[in-house]
Formats: C-alpha cells, sequence, structure tokens
C-alpha cells in the first residue's frame, strides 16, 4: 500500500500479536499455493463494536453479519483472483452460519480496494471510525 500512497497499514499493524491473536480465536485464514502463501484475510461471523456508528449514510439493514478485516495478498500474486477468492470464501462462512450480510472498511485512499469491493457488489454505506479515531469507509453486501 505504501507504493500506491495509502496510508493505510504504515504504522506496524497488523503486527505478530494481533495476527497471533487472530489465529488463535480460529478467525485467520490463509490461502496457500503449495507452501507459500499467497492471501490471508480475518473472517468472523459476529459483531464489530467500530461498526455501531456510521456517519454520513447507513447500513443496509440490521441484520447480523460476517466481517472480513486484513484482507492481504502476496504481492507477486495480486490480480490472479485471490482477493476474490478470500471474499467469495467469505460468503460461503457467511451461509455455514444462516448470515446473508458482509461487513468490510477500507481507508478513503485505498482507491482499488474500493473498486475490488464494487465490483464484488458491496455498497458503501458511510464511515466509520476505529478505535484510534482513524476514519475508514464502510461496505456492505446483503445476498
Amino acid at each position: 500500500m505504501r507504493d500506491n500512497g495509502i496510508p493505510q497499514w504504515q504504522d506496524g499493524y497488523p503486527n505478530e500479536v494481533i495476527i497471533s491473536q487472530d489465529i488463535e480465536a480460529g478467525n485467520s485464514y490463509i490461502l496457500v499455493d503449495g507452501k507459500r502463501i499467497v492471501g490471508t484475510a480475518y473472517i468472523i461471523a459476529g459483531h464489530e463494536p467500530s461498526y455501531d456508528y456510521i456517519e454520513g449514510g447507513q447500513w443496509l439493514n440490521d441484520h447480523l453479519y460476517v466481517v472480513v478485516h486484513r484482507i492481504a495478498v502476496r504481492k507477486d500474486y495480486k490480480g490472479k483472483g485471490i482477493a476474490r477468492y478470500m471474499m467469495e470464501f467469505a460468503e460461503k462462512i457467511a451461509m455455514e452460519h444462516q448470515l446473508k450480510d458482509i461487513r468490510i472498511d477500507t481507508h478513503h485512499d485505498n482507491i482499488p480496494m474500493r473498486t475490488f469491493l464494487t465490483k464484488l457488489g458491496y455498497h458503501a454505506c458511510g464511515t466509520i471510525y476505529l478505535d484510534n479515531g482513524d476514519k475508514r469507509i464502510a461496505y456492505q453486501k446483503t445476498f
């Protein structure tokens, strides 16, 4: 993201502690090609406190949802459908939990991610604030 001028994830986040907590909680998923990790995402069916307040818009509905955070693709695997596959996997998790909504957020300047989410049928719903006060644009897909 640094190469594209996106200030998201430039302060050491996510760090090893956060990733370890994701793994221990059973919510960290990876996609491998042989022995190489090519993609990762944090996916959980549950409540995200930072989504309780949304500014400049509203959620599509108030249904329970799956949250996707920390989705990343290995640089040399970009453009090969890895992120799409991870998001489709999130939809499968939602269906397994009998949920029909997914929420995700990204930095306002992360135009590639915003474009990607729109192509997948996600709707920009408004602005949310993280615990540290950072603003993110929030997206939701219902199916």
